[in-house]
């Protein structure tokens, strides 16, 4: 009795939890010499179709999918010699997710932000951990980020990477 009793508050505490990482394949800014504000879309392609991950787990019914961690990083693809971009043009971006199914009644939400990163060159989002995404991934899902800032005086690559924390039943 107490083994079983132990199995079951340890799959309540996360044990079988999993992660599942998601690159962000290499975008760009369009750079000007012109100081103009940032286009208010910003290119951030995450495809949510995490069926497959989940499905080489073999773990059953999903509980909860969630947001755990997101960063982007500047690339060299558009560094020149003597040329240290950093994200120093960004404001504010904020992500969020939408169901891409029509006549859905699930919400827009935001699910992550990031305000002021800076001269750094690895931007770290603030995510809303507490943002339950399984019904968007069912539905088949849509990110979208928006953003404020300057463009920046020349053109800046980068990538990053997602991670998303499974819950099985």
């Amino acid at each position: 009795m107490r083994l079983s009793i132990g199995c079951v508050l340890l799959a309540a505490c996360g044990i079988t939890d999993f992660d599942i990482t998601q690159p962000v394949p290499e975008q760009q800014v369009q750079g000007s010499g012109i100081p103009a504000p940032i286009a208010a879309l910003f290119p951030l392609p995450l495809d949510l179709d995490l069926s497959a991950e989940i499905a080489k787990q073999t773990t059953g019914p999903i509980d909860s999918i969630t947001l755990s961690s997101l960063e982007l990083s500047i690339t060299a693809t558009n560094q020149p010699s003597g040329d240290d971009d950093t994200w120093d043009f960004v404001d504010e971006i904020h992500v969020f997710v939408q169901s891409s199914q029509s006549g859905s009644t699930l919400p827009r939400v935001e699910i992550a932000s990031v305000t002021a990163p800076g001269a750094v060159t690895t931007m770290t989002f603030d995510v809303d951990q507490s943002i339950d995404i399984t019904p968007y991934v069912d539905e088949g899902s849509v990110v979208e980020s928006e953003a404020s800032g300057t463009v920046p005086t020349d053109d800046v690559s980068y990538d990053g990477e997602a991670v998303f924390t499974v819950s099985p039943l």
